[in-house]
């Protein structure tokens, strides 16, 4: 018996051909929605939203996305962020929007005295922004200490690009 076992060749599955398997994939209904998260999330991120959107779904709020609006918000954007009315029921929330309401104001003078708002924003926020996301220690700062960062980064482009 064990001698048959040995010459009868192995029982080969059924494999498609190179060429009869598919090359792409549909996409499911999973994976649409996946996509359309993807699409949601990019949006808000080039569009300075990012914290609204997290906000709303009831995300957790990283440090570095307090930073978003000042890295990627219009003139107006940054405009309407000062005038904007806290919400009191968080207070923690209260806090970093004050501090973002502040840094909009700066980074708004920034520019009209030391270049376009673009140039700011592509020079200091954007690389700030990046590191930010990049470090693991941020996750426990607080509001004052992230406006100290980003004052720091704006003091430091004015002293690069040669004006006080």
């Amino acid at each position: 018996m064990w001698l048959t076992a040995r010459l009868r060749p192995r029982r080969q599955y059924w494999r498609p051909a190179p060429a009869e398997q598919p090359t792409h994939r549909k996409w499911g209904h999973g994976a649409r929605r996946i996509s359309a998260q993807l699409v949601d999330e990019t949006e808000a991120f080039l569009g300075g939203r990012f914290v609204e959107r997290a906000e709303a779904r009831g995300d957790f709020v990283p440090v570095w996305a307090w930073t978003n609006l000042l890295a990627h918000g219009s003139d107006k954007d940054l405009r309407a962020e000062q005038t904007i009315g806290l919400p009191r029921r968080d207070k923690a929330m209260r806090q970093w929007r004050e501090a973002r309401s502040y840094l909009a104001a700066e980074v708004l003078w920034q520019a009209e005295r030391h270049g376009s708002l673009e140039e700011v924003q592509e020079a200091v926020l954007m690389p700030l922004e990046l590191d930010l996301a990049a470090r693991t220690d941020v996750i426990r700062w607080r509001p004052g200490r992230w406006a100290q960062a980003v004052e720091k980064a704006l003091t430091e482009q004015r002293r690069v690009s040669g004006s006080s």
